[in-house]
């Protein structure tokens, strides 16, 4: 202020008088100008138009090609006591030319350009435009300035001493130090970051920092002083260059510094679109720099608007980090306006204008860092969430590894331990030389319910079965505790079986009995009305080391001993090398048995059923025998139980059929009219082509349909109920009948009756062979009859072996019977002698 007012002071409306003990004077109130193409200076001396300048502003024509003529007068008493120079204030001025002028008359007895003092120096001096004075001038002169730039075009005009020059170049190098080295700082730092953790953003921060730089070399002067000194042109290129790498690289930043937030496609597009122009302008400023620096100028004001919009757009979507990036570009984004405003000539060329750039992007190179160390403390606590998240799916994993392991050492319905747990158990106290008895135990009446009523009703009984056994196990003493935390005492293998180790060496008596009082005869409940149901079971035991010294021999031989105990109707079996020869001769049959189909091994006997009173032959019973050359005679249910486990029981019925209606046929010609009952698995029954074929071949054979009887168990009811029906619909369509065997032992007859299509009951032989001695098995026979009677049903009554059943049954009201009080199953001649001759001898005894 006391420069200026010195300045005031001394000057006239003519010209300045230049004291030498004043540093600095400012001109920008006592120039005159002149805008227009390059022209000599004799013709701009000479050439009157000049526009008078008299307040103190700075001369901004904004962006312009053309050169500007500034003139001054000035008055210089005496020479001055130091060096002086004509400074302009503006480092983007790339020609400067000054001539001095005796009374404004030519020739210039001065002259020098910007380019001169460049090309000499050394070493820099100062930021701005500084043209030395002749050291010994005096008197009255005119100064001529010609000035021109491809950028903004100011001329601040003002002497300075060189004393003034030194101070201001040592105090702006000290505040431009600062401001790179903060910069040169974060640029450091970051790209340590970006080495370390690979994050785009820091790489893009990093070169950002470098276009800042970049412009601020350009902009401060630094760069023509101390990089590209003498080289004033090289600005008009580096200026609109480093402006778009700024605009580029500020878009790739703050699209990679918000895309892990997931910023929408939208705004995305906007950023590749932008970064687009940016990289173009690139190209095209060292096409045109003149107008690339304009265009950049634009570009840079579109880009903040963009990035700072951005920005909302995340700290309105709840990212935490956005607030410090949109306070860095909104700091810069009033440093650039200001700083452009000034360039643009809209707002006065001042202190704070020309350094808006400067203050701006410091304080926005602070705040970004600021943002990406925000931005480490989230991403950081984001993988520390991952990273408990991890932990706790980790943590889920194991428990149910641990579940699922449980689950697979577990049986789903009883909870209580299998087959894996029970052998991992079996093995271990094998290794440890203990001897163990492994019992087996097979329930073939949980598979049956749970067929007929429903296989939850049927895990609810076979749970209160095993719970019952546990106990029992667990009183007795002598099990091996398989799990204590429940405890456990038995696992189950598969559903309706059960299986439980035996300390042998801790029981007071023999095996066997121990067993059987074990597993004994459980009752269990029977739905709401608790109706006790007593299951029964097969049981078979291997003991180790004797029978076996590992796990899958003992397994082997237990398996067999329970498959000996279902054949043979005891409750518990023993293994023995017995059974073994039994298992050998089982798989010596099942081989032979396709051959003995094929050779005709396999024959067909004939059972008579009698009329109620045992008088007069009204059918027979077809069954099947085989006497092999091989084994000998094989019993049928052993030649039934094969098949249907070797899955031969197709091959063997159709057989069966095959020979049936051939015996039928010579029946006929023998002039034997009577029915034959054929008997049927349940695997006939829910084959959906052996029905069909079997009904097709009687046709074939020309056999009479109401002769034919095929016979069913209750218990093939219970598997697969809906196809079972559907083959017996199909039967009783076609003309044969249909026959209930062993009536009363099963559990569906009552509950599926009405649905069937029977036309008679066969009453099981255990029921007849007692009702002469058991009351209760007389008033089943007795009530079955009755409900025969009631649905108009056929009776036959099987196991008749003496005249007091016969007579017992006729009183009742049987339909038909058969039994070895009559005859033994025959072969199919000596069936037909024995019919013969008993045709004769009741028409003998009618003759009588």
């Amino acid at each position: 202020m006391a420069a200026l007012l010195l300045c005031a002071l001394s000057a006239s409306a003519a010209g300045l008088t230049v004291l030498g003990g004043t540093g600095q004077y400012s001109l920008n109130d006592r120039i005159a100008y002149r805008l227009g193409p390059g022209q000599p200076l004799e013709q701009v001396v000479q050439q009157g138009t000049w526009q008078e300048k008299s307040d103190d502003s700075v001369l901004n024509l904004g962006f312009t090609d053309q050169p500007v003529w500034i003139k001054a007068s000035l008055d210089i008493p005496q020479p001055l006591d130091q060096p002086w120079y004509l400074v302009i204030p503006y480092p983007l001025l790339e020609e400067a030319d000054l001539y001095i002028l005796r009374d404004g008359q030519l020739p210039p007895i001065y002259h020098i350009s910007r380019q001169q003092t460049l090309n000499p120096r050394g070493q820099a001096q100062s930021y701005q435009v500084a043209l030395p004075l002749p050291q010994d001038l005096s008197g009255p002169v005119s100064l001529l300035l010609r000035a021109q730039s491809a950028t903004s075009l100011q001329v601040p005009v003002e002497l300075w001493s060189k004393e003034r020059l030194t101070n201001d170049f040592s105090r702006e190098s000290l505040y431009w130090g600062i401001y790179f080295g903060i910069l040169v700082a974060m640029a450091t730092y970051n790209l340590f970051l970006f080495l370390s953790i690979r994050d785009p953003a820091y790489g893009y921060y990093v070169l950002y920092i470098g276009s800042i730089s970049l412009l601020m070399l350009c902009i401060s002067g630094v760069g023509s002083a101390w990089i590209w000194s003498g080289q004033p042109l090289l600005t008009r290129y580096a200026l609109p260059t480093s402006t778009a790498l700024v605009s580029l690289f500020a878009l790739m930043f703050a699209r990679s510094f918000l895309k892990w937030q997931e910023i929408s496609g939208g705004w995305e597009r906007v950023l590749n679109i932008a970064a687009g122009l940016a990289g173009v302008l690139i190209v095209y400023t060292w096409i045109d720099p003149i107008h690339g620096a304009l265009l950049a100028g634009l570009l840079g004001t579109l880009v903040i608007v963009l990035v700072i919009s951005v920005g909302l757009a995340a700290l309105t979507a709840g990212v935490a980090s956005a607030r410090y990036f949109v306070m860095a570009w909104t700091a810069f984004a009033l440093g650039a306006s200001l700083y452009l405003m000034n360039v643009f000539n809209l707002l006065p060329v001042n202190l704070l204008t020309n350094h808006a750039m400067q203050a701006g992007s410091a304080a926005e190179v602070l705040l970004l860092s600021f943002a990406l160390a925000h931005r480490i403390k989230d991403e950081r606590a984001r993988k520390l969430a991952a990273l408990h998240s991890q932990q706790m799916a980790e943590r889920q994993v194991r428990d149910l590894e641990m579940q699922s392991l449980d689950q697979a050492m577990h049986d789903s319905a009883t909870k209580l331990p299998n087959g894996t747990l029970l052998n991992q158990q079996l093995q271990t106290v094998i290794s440890q030389g203990q001897r163990v008895a492994l019992a087996l135990v097979h329930y073939p009446q949980v598979k049956d319910i749970a067929s007929s009523m429903g296989h939850n009703l049927a895990e609810d009984m076979f749970c209160q079965l095993m719970k019952k056994l546990n106990h029992t196990l667990a009183m007795l003493g002598g099990g091996i505790c398989l799990e204590t935390k429940q405890p456990a005492y038995i696992a189950i293998p598969e559903f309706g079986s059960a299986a439980f180790l035996i300390d042998v060496n801790q029981l007071q008596g023999a095996l066997p009995p121990f067993i059987e009082q074990v597993v004994g005869h459980h009752e269990v409940s029977f739905r709401s009305v608790r109706l006790p149901v007593l299951m029964n079971l097969h049981c078979g035991v291997a003991v180790a080391p004797d029978h076996g010294e590992s796990t899958e021999i003992l397994y082997q031989h237990a398996s067999a001993a329970r498959d000996r105990s279902e054949s043979r109707k005891v409750p518990v079996q023993v293994y023995s090398e017995e059974i073994s020869d039994f298992a050998r001769r089982r798989l010596d049959l099942l081989t032979a048995l396709p051959q003995a189909i094929e050779d005709g091994e396999i024959e067909l006997y004939l059972q008579p059923q009698m009329n109620s009173i045992g008088l007069e032959l009204v059918g027979a019973e077809v069954l099947l025998r085989w006497h092999s050359s091989r084994f000998g005679p094989v019993p049928t249910w052993e030649v039934i139980e094969i098949a249907e486990n070797a899955g031969l029981m197709d091959l063997l019925s159709r057989y069966v059929i095959a020979q049936a209606w051939k015996t039928m046929h010579l029946l006929r010609e023998r002039n034997l009219d009577i029915t034959c009952s054929i008997n049927l698995s349940v695997q006939n029954l829910t084959d959906s082509h052996f029905v069909p074929d079997a009904l097709a071949s009687i046709k074939e054979h020309a056999i009479p349909v109401d002769r034919v009887i095929f016979e069913m168990t209750e218990t093939a009811m219970m598997h697969n109920m809906e196809s079972v029906i559907d083959s017996l619909l199909l039967i009783a369509n076609h003309g044969c009948r249909i026959a209930l065997d062993d009536f009363g032992t099963g559990y569906s007859s009552l509950a599926y009756l009405s649905r069937l299509p029977i036309h008679e009951l066969k009453i099981d032989r255990s029921f007849i062979n007692k009702m002469t001695s058991s009351r209760n098995d007389l008033e089943i026979v007795k009530n079955t009859l009755k409900l025969a009677r009631t649905l108009n049903l056929e009776t036959v009554a099987e196991g008749v072996e003496d005249a007091a059943t016969l007579e017992r049954l006729s009183e009742l009201g049987c339909h038909r019977v058969q039994g070895y009080l009559f005859a033994k199953p025959m072969p199919v001649d000596e069936f037909c002698r024995w019919a013969l001759q008993h045709t004769v001898d009741e028409k003998a005894g009618k003759g009588q």
